[in-house]
């Protein structure tokens, strides 16, 4: 091949490289790069989870109700109680084993950390447990023959329970923590014992002329409330008798009535009395001091209710559907002043919350309870 041939050939292939690259480029010249991706600090990233932006890329927030239940444990509770130094909570579940958890708030709500199983004979039965004002032992109440209660003490020094006999028909502590007061019904008398927590080294009080009476003793010790539990008929005074049995008075005579509830200081109770037109109990409070009765205007019960420190607020869950012995509830949360009658509602934010077993945190401003929709410990951050 002559050199004109080889030059001619050399000219075309730089011809046909030098298009093809001119093609490439103005293909890809015509995009500019990606930028490099932004932080957004003023939103916060939005898990997989969450509800997703809306169009506006402002992220969507559930509503949250004002005062709502939130909830600590899925254990079946019974009988939640704080610490003594307000840094936890005890409960059993519904297996009968006793839990401890500390109480955490360092995210802005409380959470249950550090729990443990105590290590005492797992009593399966329990449906409550009555806790002294002092001292780590108690007493554990369970169903019995024909739904009566039965109890069994549990001393911390031995580690055991005792199952105290089946003639004891009604029971609470005394403020010291190491005795007992009780009804003893045998052979169709009853009779106001006081005794150690396993009914030894026991002392006859008093003859009671009711046999089914409830019993309630006073902070301090001195007095006990009693009440007849299984009248049929329209009429069940609320009585009062100092521990020593010498001074018996009628405190409330009139209606029917259920339930008691000491205020802190003993000067008040809070007590049910069953309305006349729904048929449902109301809450009243009696003042020791004065003799005033005073219908607090709330369809609720003493046990679905815990008093303040101050002994005159009280907060207590109030139902909105469902009521009677044994029937679930659907409540309302409310804050009361005894005093001044006024009230202030806490929306539990669900449906599905009967509250029970009420207690508050050392500073007020956490209302503990069981939910006995689902057996859960629940609390209300009251200051929101």
């Amino acid at each position: 091949m002559n050199k004109k041939a080889i030059m001619i050939l050399g000219a075309i292939f730089i011809l046909i490289v030098g298009t093809l690259g001119f093609l490439i480029y103005s293909k890809y010249a015509s995009k500019s790069p990606s930028a490099p991706p932004v932080a957004n600090n003023s939103m916060p990233q939005t898990p997989a989870t969450s509800t997703p932006p809306d169009t506006d890329n402002n992220p969507i927030i559930p509503p949250q109700t004002p005062g709502g239940a939130i909830k600590l444990s899925d254990d079946q509770v019974v009988s939640p109680a704080l610490f003594f130094d307000g840094s936890g909570i005890t409960y059993f579940d519904n297996q009968g084993r006793l839990y401890q958890a500390a109480l955490d708030s360092s995210s802005g709500q409380l959470a249950l950390i550090n729990k443990k199983q105590l290590d005492i004979p797992q009593k399966p039965g329990i449906t409550k447990i009555l806790w002294p004002a002092q001292g780590n032992d108690f007493i554990a109440q369970a169903a019995g023959t024909g739904g009566q209660p039965v109890w069994s003490y549990f001393s911390s020094t031995a580690r055991s329970y005792t199952d105290l006999p089946p003639q004891v028909a009604a029971i609470d502590w005394l403020p010291s923590g190491n005795q007992i007061v009780y009804v003893w019904f045998s052979s169709g008398k009853a009779t106001l014992n006081v005794a150690d927590p396993d009914t030894k080294n026991w002392k006859k009080l008093a003859d009671m002329w009711e046999t089914d009476n409830a019993i309630s003793v006073s902070p301090d010790g001195t007095q006990l409330l009693f009440y007849e539990t299984q009248n049929s008929g329209t009429a069940n005074a609320i009585k009062s008798v100092t521990i020593d049995a010498k001074i018996w008075k009628d405190m409330v005579k009139n209606g029917f009535n259920s339930g008691v509830l000491w205020s802190p200081d003993g000067q008040k109770f809070l007590f049910g009395k069953k309305d006349v037109v729904s048929q449902q109990y109301q809450l009243w409070v009696y003042n020791m001091t004065s003799g005033e009765v005073k219908n607090l205007g709330m369809f609720t019960t003493p046990e679905k209710t815990v008093w303040d420190k101050d002994s005159t607020i009280i907060y207590a869950a109030v139902p909105n559907s469902g009521a009677g012995a044994g029937v679930l509830t659907q409540d309302s949360f409310f804050r009361m002043d005894t005093n001044t009658m006024e009230k202030k509602q806490y929306d539990s934010g669900q449906a599905a919350i009967d509250g029970r077993s009420l207690f508050l945190n050392s500073t007020s401003d956490k209302l503990f309870f069981k939910n006995a929709q689902d057996g859960g410990l629940y609390y209300i951050d009251l200051s929101k």
